[in-house]
């Protein structure tokens, strides 16, 4: 099986996964938890983590063994070709790559279209015209350090259909001028020709981990492509961005590829030399570094304006702005020469002031190779740092750069701007957002200067947090193992619940935690059900204790929050997650029981829940049972605040969702108060929904009432998907009656919660 995590794809030989998520994520149910003694098995792990964390330190994957971890291809259509990068890995270097399987949406199926480079592993996706569309997995097995891995579902390929006939983007190019007022309010708007194609349902910008500008524009529910006003100033004068979009209609998702492209323009801006200010030796000729400058590159030509005093001997490359200094041209020791540089290209012209100012002196230090070492302080996972060389280093006019036999790790690290050097004093800088996983990497750097080269490297050794670990508390629902299923318990009695205790079961070893609850009041329904009323926490060891006073006979569904942190400052490692508490048996002697009663979903594929066992007196015909999803639909974000938000709920994720379905299936008015975005029987206007149950938000399912979470819905209006749970209130009844009005007349409980994780 696999899991995703930003599209990289992190795998495991054997079928045990680590239980930590990262981003502000709650307790994976699914995903099984290694205990101590099992870790020590671990080869390779899916980066999807299974406990929300609140600090900014986070374990994504285990220090041990052979890692092998690729992209994923998650908007790709027919026609298109695509390259697959070489996966990046831990331990030695793997060879002798070959695919060894792949799956069609989980079902076998054989294609000529991906083709593996045996000693790379990068993967060529070609010959895509017929390919079918939906969701591929391919396996991949290679040798490491002489052993045999093989890792199932390695790369995950998302094939979407072509875009329907008729479809276009006017305009196709979008020139946007830097210097106009308000420039960021430039557009593109997708067009259509009705009779050529099925209705458009929704718009979404098409991913791609190659594009990171893509999170600079964004799409509105019209089809109207702009740029995202917050991301403005990382707009890049003079690039030109090019952006695919996704499309759902009922016939399923359709992949534009390279709809629009955003042209901006600009004259030339930012001329910059590193270093700007340099010494030369008398007589010597020199050479400058490259320039950087922002604005576009059509007709871009670079000339000298001016020499402060004048002088001649200085020259400029008109193509790339270098500027040479010709042997002899140098001869009065201590003068100071101030160069001003023009840039014109189609646009404009800008003039650059100052831009080189070169220093004439007698005696240029070479580079003494004993000096060239590093202050490497101790680094852990997910943390930034800065790495400066030591005061000792012995070198004039030095330009300091990394070595270009790098490892392929660090080498990503560098081209993702996770990992830099500042040019002028060495400095090397770990970003944050570092991948880098706890082992030791050899980074190697060069520096130059008009004596010479010289190469240097150290060990930068990435700990694990001595602080992390990991908690849950099991099950009570003879679901097995029970950390595939933890903290969701239910009682049929409110003596149950008073007398039951619980006590995590961690990684701690011996540490010490503060144990709190977050939140203890969650409540569903408009009348406030506190189920998990007057539970209390030991601090020091985590136990929950319940009182039963929230507990009902009608069967319904509450949630806490636990956090746990270890350690102080920097270090300090948090774990939260939910525990969920359903009681009562149900009405009238009638009870349904999901098992789990937490489905789990990701709402960027949707899904569909376990079937719950419904128990009804002899006197009643399961045949006339029905349930719908009714009201009190409450949703409780990652940080859990004690009363969810409703749809009516201004600015709400629900808001959103409500608000966007009405739009969709043509409604004048917007009922926020209504059920129809999760309902099966209404009837509302303007149409039944047992006819458009593709764009609901969710329903029950009337064969076998499992709840079917529909894919790309649950999303707000700047397209950041739904992560946290849904209390809502079914109705149900016995009479075969199976009419939107009697439904609505049901009794009424709240069997299931629906858990929204966008990386599950």
């Amino acid at each position: 099986m696999y899991k995703r995590q930003a599209n990289i794809i992190h795998l495991q030989r054997e079928n045990e996964f680590l239980l930590i998520k990262t981003n502000n994520s709650f307790f994976n149910m699914k995903t099984k938890l290694l205990t101590i003694s099992r870790l020590v098995k671990l080869f390779a792990i899916v980066a999807l983590a299974l406990v929300h964390t609140s600090c900014d330190e986070t374990e994504t994957t285990d220090s041990t063994g052979f890692i092998l971890h690729y992209y994923g291809v998650t908007d790709i259509g027919p026609s298109m070709t695509y390259t697959l990068e070489a996966p990046t890995y831990k331990g030695s270097a793997p060879y002798d790559f070959t695919i060894t399987g792949v799956t069609l949406n989980d079902e076998a199926c054989t294609t000529e279209s991906f083709v593996i480079d045996a000693e790379t592993g990068a993967i060529n996706i070609q010959n895509t015209a017929n390919l079918a569309t939906g969701l591929y997995a391919i396996s991949v097995g290679c040798y490491s350090n002489g052993k045999y891995f093989e890792f199932k579902d390695a790369i995950q390929i998302n094939m979407l259909l072509a875009v329907p006939e008729g479809v276009t983007v006017t305009p196709a190019e979008v020139v946007v001028k830097m210097e106009d007022k308000n420039w960021w309010e430039a557009s593109a708007q997708v067009t259509t020709d009705t009779e050529k194609h099925v209705s458009i349902t929704g718009y979404a910008i098409a991913e791609d981990e190659s594009k990171e500008y893509l999170k600079y524009f964004t799409i509105s529910d019209d089809g109207i492509i702009t740029f995202n006003p917050e991301k403005k100033d990382n707009i890049i004068p003079g690039e030109k961005y090019v952006i695919s979009l996704k499309l759902k209609t009922k016939a399923g998702e359709h992949l534009y590829a390279d709809a629009v492209t955003f042209n901006v323009i600009s004259k030339p801006l930012k001329l910059q030399y590193a270093p700007n200010e340099v010494r030369v030796e008398k007589n010597i000729a020199h050479e400058s570094q490259l320039p950087t400058i922002q604005g576009s590159s059509e007709g871009r030509t670079y000339t000298i304006k001016s020499i402060t005093p004048e002088i001649s001997g200085f020259t400029i490359d008109a193509a790339t702005g270098k500027i040479s200094i010709a042997e002899n041209t140098l001869t009065q020791i201590g003068n100071v020469y101030e160069v001003d540089v023009t840039v014109t290209n189609e646009y404009g012209t800008s003039d650059f002031p100052k831009a080189y100012i070169v220093t004439v002196v007698d005696f240029i230090n070479p580079i003494d190779p004993e000096t060239f070492k590093y202050e490497v302080p101790e680094t852990y996972e997910g943390k930034g740092y800065t790495i400066p060389l030591i005061n000792e280093f012995k070198g004039d006019e030095v330009i300091f750069d990394f070595a270009e036999d790098n490892s392929d790790i660090i080498k990503e690290q560098i081209e993702k701007n996770r990992i830099s050097i500042d040019k002028v004093n060495g400095t090397i800088t770990i970003a944050e957002n570092n991948t880098l996983t706890p082992e030791d990497y050899t980074v190697k750097v060069k520096a130059a200067n008009p004596k010479g080269e010289v190469s240097s490297s150290f060990t930068l050794t990435i700990k694990e947090n001595p602080n992390k670990f990991t908690f849950y508390y099991g099950n009570n629902l003879d679901l097995s193992p029970k950390e595939n299923y933890a903290n969701q318990f239910e009682f049929n009695t409110k003596e149950e619940l008073a007398n039951f205790t619980l006590v995590p079961i961690t990684t701690l070893n011996g540490r010490e935690a503060k144990w709190e609850i977050c939140s203890k009041q969650i409540q569903s329904g408009s009348n406030g059900v506190e189920v998990t009323k007057g539970t209390t926490i030991d601090p020091k060891s985590g136990m929950l204790t319940f009182t039963g006073e929230g507990f009902t006979t009608i069967i319904n569904v509450g949630m806490l929050v636990v956090k746990a942190t270890v350690g102080t400052g920097e270090l300090a490692y948090t774990v939260t997650v939910p525990v969920f508490i359903k009681c009562g048996t149900g009405k009238s002697n009638i009870n349904v029981r999901y098992k789990p009663f937490v489905f789990q979903v990701n709402p960027k594929t949707g899904g569909r829940s376990t079937a719950p066992e419904i128990k009804l007196p002899s006197s009643m015909d399961i045949n006339k049972f029905a349930m719908d999803y009714r009201k009190e639909f409450n949703f409780f974000g990652i940080d859990s605040e004690p009363k969810g938000h409703l749809p009516q709920t201004e600015g709400s994720l629900l808001n959103d969702i409500w608000t966007t379905f009405y739009n969709n299936i043509g409604a004048t008015k917007v009922n926020l108060g209504g059920k129809k975005p999760l309902s099966y029987y209404s009837t509302e206007k303007p149409i039944d929904n047992e006819k458009i149950l593709d764009q609901v938000a969710g329903y029950i399912d009337p064969k076998d009432k499992a709840v079917v979470i529909n894919p790309e819905i649950w999303k707000d209006k700047k397209g950041k998907y739904a992560n946290g749970v849904l209390l809502g209130r079914v109705s149900y009844i016995t009479n075969g009656d199976f009419t939107d009005e009697n439904i609505s007349k049901g009794a009424q409980f709240y069997p299931i919660a629906i858990w929204f994780d966008e990386n599950f």
